[in-house]
């Protein structure tokens, strides 16, 4: 995204890209059942508090249907805090070191969501402390954790993460939690 193109422009632009029109970022929150560029217009809005708060909220609501999953909920909330100067560093390795350990517990769906929360608490780490590249650019980290939260949502319903119609069915849900963790923040387009 170069720097004169807002996130809501970004959004309209890959909603084009795959035959989706839509009139203006809100009909596209109001519409869309893709979670990937929704999510993405969140992080984009990165280091706004309301962005934070946002995925903050979102981690909340969905981790209270995923079994295992509010210590990573928990965790990525606290990058935000102030009580290390790397806070959101320190909180994103840990993300890290939980996925491994719910990996090595066999807890393929709770993995999958602390890979999410990673994904997310990178990109906010590097954007805050003014360490962003490549590997934390916000749309890529946010698709990332897109294919990841769906997968353990997926999972989580007991079935094949690679099926195409479970997959879409975890995107209407989990849109629906991104909606309301939107509209609980009061994240607008600026």
């Amino acid at each position: 995204m170069s720097d004169s193109e807002t996130p809501s422009a970004r959004l309209l632009d890959i909603f084009q890209a795959n035959d989706l029109s839509f009139d203006s970022a809100e009909a596209a929150w109001a519409h869309a059942e893709h979670l990937f560029p929704l999510l993405g217009w969140v992080v984009a809005h990165f280091p706004d508090p309301l962005a934070f708060q946002t995925c903050a909220r979102w981690l909340s609501l969905c981790a209270a249907r995923l079994e295992d999953a509010r210590p990573a909920a928990e965790l990525f909330a606290q990058a935000r805090s102030s009580v290390h100067p790397r806070q959101a560093h320190i909180v994103a390795g840990g993300l890290g070191d939980l996925r491994n350990q719910w990996i090595l517990q066999k807890k393929p769906a709770a993995a999958a969501f602390a890979d999410s929360a990673s994904d997310l608490a990178e990109t906010w780490a590097a954007i805050t402390t003014g360490e962003a590249d490549g590997e934390t650019e916000a749309w890529a980290r946010a698709k990332a954790a897109t294919r990841a939260m769906v997968t353990a949502w997926v999972i989580h319903q007991g079935q094949d993460s690679e099926d195409p119609a479970q997959r879409r069915q975890a995107q209407v849900a989990l849109v629906g939690f991104l909606r309301d963790a939107r509209a609980e923040s009061g994240l607008k387009e600026t």
